[in-house]
């Protein structure tokens, strides 16, 4: 490793980036990250949980360069053009679309998936006759939403209890989203709700959701044991939506999977939704993917927009993981920093009308 290279760990991706912006300065280049739980660390260690490589401006690196201020999950502003060192490789589309491409780049989608949208506009449009601007932006925003799979925000049924599961890593903000979700589906949409908690190995993370569920004025329930979440379920009978909170499990510990499967096998969820950070290299979130898989997570609720470069990192996210996403959060607050996830809205971010 370079001697320019630095190594920061922390409890939270949140906490390791601000120690590499104070150390490193605000465009510090991120060479890599590491997901430390269940790894074997000395006692005064075992809290840290990610670890983050790092280097000062000016080290060569493909990865992202970390931001001093958060960026909206809104449309962005048309990217400058690529100067002649740092541009994508040429691909085999028209001249005409080819500025389209790089604007999918700069937005952080991986040059093969950017090339291929780009083609399929071409395709789509008529290119003996120059398309106006408006015609290919429309193209290209209909090619990802129909690329994208289906996904958009939570299937509840009229009349009928319904019942969400959230599982994730440590650290991925599921009760945090779960008090989000709890409150959009309340104040603004009405519905009866209540809070399970299958999370016994924190006594702060139950009495955050408890905390949460009086300020909303809905029921909670804690289970431990699987007659704890058969008792819950006959309380919760007359609901419309119950939000079941789990513990964040590392990809090693079996021990702590095998409880919460069978504690989830006894609810009986009827969507599974993995939490996820945006901002997790590929190779962690694909991985994560694969181990909860088992526990019947189908879809994907992607955190931490703000700490990503581009939205276009979405896009790469649900190329590798071939899940359909169903929520975006961007901060900390309740319930503002939510928003769903459809294809059609991803595409409009992604391919905003006016640049």
């Amino acid at each position: 490793m370079s001697p320019e290279v630095r190594t920061f760990r922390a409890a939270s991706m949140a906490e390791a980036l601000a120690l590499v912006k104070r150390e490193l300065g605000p465009e510090a280049v991120i060479l890599g990250t590491r997901d430390l739980t269940g790894e074997r660390m000395p006692p005064w260690a075992r809290k840290l949980r990610v670890e983050i490589s790092a280097a000062p401006p000016g080290v060569a690196s493909p990865a992202p360069r970390v931001r001093a201020t958060r960026r909206p999950l809104a449309a962005e502003p048309a990217p400058a053009p690529l100067p002649p060192t740092g541009a994508p490789p040429r691909p085999d589309v028209p001249e005409q679309l080819y500025p389209y491409y790089v604007e999918l780049i700069k937005r952080e989608v991986a040059h093969q998936l950017a090339e291929h949208l780009v083609r399929q506009v071409s395709q789509q449009l008529t290119l003996d006759q120059p398309a106006g601007e408006e015609a290919i932006r429309a193209a290209l925003r209909q090619q990802v939403e129909r690329w994208l799979p289906a996904a958009c925000g939570l299937d509840i049924p009229a009349g009928k209890h319904h019942r969400v599961a959230l599982v994730g890593p440590p650290g991925a903000g599921k009760t945090t989203t779960l008090a989000k979700l709890a409150a959009e589906h309340k104040l603004r949409q009405g519905r009866r709700v209540g809070l399970l908690s299958l999370d016994a190995h924190r006594l702060d993370a139950a009495a955050q959701l408890r905390r949460f569920a009086e300020l909303l004025e809905v029921p909670c329930w804690t289970a431990q044991t699987i007659a704890d979440v058969k008792t819950a379920l006959e309380a919760a009978r007359d609901l419309d939506l119950l939000l079941i909170d789990t513990p964040g499990i590392g990809p090693r510990d079996q021990g702590r999977f095998a409880r919460v499967a069978s504690l989830l096998r006894a609810a009986r969820p009827d969507e599974t939704h993995l939490v996820t950070p945006a901002s997790l290299a590929p190779g962690v979130q694909t991985r994560l993917a694969q181990g909860f898989a088992p526990l019947g997570a189908s879809r994907l609720i992607l955190t931490r927009l703000d700490e990503v470069v581009g939205i276009g990192v979405v896009l790469n996210i649900v190329d590798q993981l071939k899940l359909g996403v169903s929520y975006l959060t961007t901060g900390q607050n309740v319930p503002q920093d939510l928003q769903v996830a459809g294809p059609r809205a991803l595409a409009e971010i992604l391919v905003p009308a006016h640049p």
